[in-house]
């Protein structure tokens, strides 16, 4: 099945963010939810759903994701992503686009993606910044379903994640390229410095344009501060390059991990005030 999801955003007349463009075919779609606690002021809450059972053989999913200057979108999603069996030679692929405009805000967490047996999963997000504009982005993989005895019994799973910045008509620079490359028949993935003794894997991604390097080394404080009362979860966080902060998280449960992405998301969201 060939499915695509596109939204885009528009600023209201009082400043309130709105949805602007909105195309789904099945199974995807989109529901505007009331502001949360802790939410951007005036942004746009939303929930991306599904109703298939999960990643299919063949399967195609493209999202394109639009925010327009100044506005402010909060994306979450209905449920786990399972990605079912599959015949030798089967796989399926998502892309991902996102572009923010100038001033622009996004944060995007998607619940994690389970990797049943024998299936083949590759993932390509690809996500362009204007100025002054900020991401928090997560992803969360889980190895297979541990309870049933799949751990590490998928054939292949890749995820490439990209981040640049639009340089007003001077092209554009790189912030982050990330690879995630897993092939269980011709890797040790529970080696020293792979996946050890644990079954879920997180990053979080957060960028933002308008911070200084001072800022971030604040807000990397407050996060250590926080991550280093975890005992159950291995946590780490570091300085980008350049304008950011990453997360990554090896953890037994994918509850944990979605819980910490989201208070982190909170201390993210409250630095901007």
């Amino acid at each position: 099945m060939n499915s695509k999801l596109k939204l885009s955003t528009k600023l209201s007349s009082n400043g309130t963010t709105q949805l602007a463009e909105y195309f789904a075919t099945p199974p995807f779609k989109v529901m505007t939810l009331p502001n949360y606690s802790g939410s951007w002021l005036k942004g746009l809450n939303a929930m991306q759903m599904s109703s298939s059972p999960g990643v299919l053989a063949g399967d195609r999913l493209d999202i394109q994701i639009s925010l327009a200057k100044s506005t402010a979108l909060s994306l979450n999603t209905q449920a786990f992503t399972r990605v079912q069996a599959m015949n030798e030679g089967d796989s399926a692929e998502q892309i991902t686009h996102i572009q923010l405009a100038a001033q622009s805000r996004l944060f995007y967490l998607p619940h994690p993606l389970v990797l049943h047996k024998d299936s083949a999963f590759k993932q390509k997000t690809l996500i362009e910044m204007q100025e002054n504009s900020e991401l928090i982005y997560g992803e969360i993989v889980a190895i297979g379903r541990v309870l049933n005895e799949e751990r590490f019994a998928f054939r292949h799973f890749s995820s490439h994640l990209k981040i640049d910045v639009l340089q007003n008509g001077k092209g554009k620079r790189p912030l982050v390229s990330d690879c995630i490359q897993w092939l269980p028949s011709q890797m040790n993935l529970t080696a020293l410095s792979q996946m050890e003794n644990y079954s879920h894997q997180g990053s979080l991604t957060y960028l933002n344009l308008s911070k200084s390097a001072v800022e971030l080394k604040g807000i990397l404080q407050t996060i250590h501060a926080q991550i280093a009362e975890e005992k159950s979860m291995l946590v780490g966080a570091s300085l980008l390059n350049e304008s950011g902060i990453m997360v990554r998280v090896l953890g037994h449960r994918a509850e944990q991990i979605q819980d910490l992405f989201q208070d982190l998301a909170k201390h993210f969201q409250s630095a901007d005030e």
